[in-house]
């Protein structure tokens, strides 16, 4: 596809995305009109497509579809992520239908963040290198269209992993004062996002980033944290000095990537809320690090969700379903949802190299 092709074609699916009919697209003076007939035939191919809904485990079919209630007209920040992928990266309409159906199955697996007391547990695989930090920035989108107020996303153990994750939610979800090329137009005045990272090497979080006060506003917070016991301490520590309805009202979403890093009790520890240890005994085994102070941040409020990300979830299932802890509380084994993602059209990966 010649690059003429394929901006006539992104300029076409972005006014349709705005709702203009074909035919008034088509003869958008944007549009060149020896290229008119290739877009009509491009568009009307990608209108025929079968779509793979992503498959999904559930704790409980009969929970309402919160989701179904919503006014979406209000919605702010996946329209513009949705513009983003369509007009600035050329994503192909059927490739982005196919994100807008899986992030709404996870969205609708967590609950109304208006609901008091919430605690949800899943876990969405997907192929490697196959689109799911696409996935959960769309989830992170739609979540704070929906009333979700702080996101924290964990990411990595290094810098540069971070670092990555940080550039790519700033390009896509966040915006620069610059508005530069390559990125989403940052948000009017009411509806900015607060940043408590930084998308530099040593941008993780720190106190001096961050502010209470922002915590209690209209306006969404996200953090990219990577998972250091040193980091993750200092934001514990900055939790505890917030005010205390901030636990209470503050509804989250902490969303771990490459969940099966890091995350899981590496220790094996294995007790129970019925059967808890005693945490004096010199004998006592608390769970790893990472593990008990993402359970612990976790504890910190009292409506959250986490959705933990991975292409290898055997050490994540295989998690124990009871297992507790008197101190951090319960382990994260997906006890909630696991959202299986398609694998996306034109992948090429393990088993196409070396097959079953």
């Amino acid at each position: 596809m010649t690059p003429e092709q394929q901006t006539a074609l992104r300029t076409a699916r972005s006014l349709l995305d705005l709702g203009h009919p074909l035919d008034r697209v088509l003869s958008n003076p944007l549009i060149p009109a020896v290229l008119r007939e290739f877009v009509r035939a491009e568009l009307r191919r990608e209108e025929n497509f079968t779509l793979t809904p992503a498959r999904i485990l559930i704790r409980d079919p009969n929970r309402d579809d919160w989701l179904r209630g919503l006014d979406r007209s209000t919605w702010y920040y996946w329209p513009m992520l949705r513009q983003y992928l369509l007009t600035t990266k050329g994503w192909d309409s059927t490739v982005l239908r196919s994100l807008d159906d899986s992030s709404d199955r996870i969205l609708r697996q967590l609950e109304p963040p208006s609901k008091d007391g919430f605690d949800i547990r899943g876990l969405v695989l997907g192929f490697v290198q196959s689109g799911k930090t696409a996935n959960f920035t769309a989830v992170a989108a739609k979540a704070a269209d929906a009333g979700y107020r702080l996101v924290i996303v964990l990411s990595g153990i290094d810098n540069g992993l971070r670092r990555q994750t940080n550039i790519r939610l700033k390009r896509e979800l966040v915006g620069y004062p610059d508005n530069r090329p390559g990125s989403v137009h940052l948000p009017p005045m009411g509806k900015q996002w607060h940043e408590f990272t930084r998308d530099d090497l040593h941008g993780d979080f720190r106190p001096g980033f961050a502010n209470h006060a922002a915590l209690q506003g209209s306006q969404p917070v996200v953090l990219v944290v990577k998972k250091n016991g040193h980091v993750l301490r200092r934001l514990l520590a900055w939790l505890r000095q917030a005010p205390g309805e901030v636990r209470q009202t503050l509804p989250v979403l902490i969303i771990d990537d490459e969940a099966d890093l890091a995350s899981v009790d590496t220790c094996g520890t294995y007790q129970t809320a019925e059967d808890p240890p005693d945490t004096s005994d010199p004998d006592y085994e608390p769970p790893s690090v990472i593990n008990s102070l993402i359970r612990e941040l976790l504890g910190h409020f009292e409506r959250r969700a986490y959705v933990a990300y991975t292409a290898t979830p055997f050490a994540n299932i295989l998690i124990p379903h009871d297992t507790a802890d008197p101190r951090v509380g319960n382990d994260l084994y997906p006890r909630d949802f696991i959202v299986d993602l398609p694998k996306p059209a034109g992948y090429f990966g393990a088993e196409e190299f070396f097959g079953r």
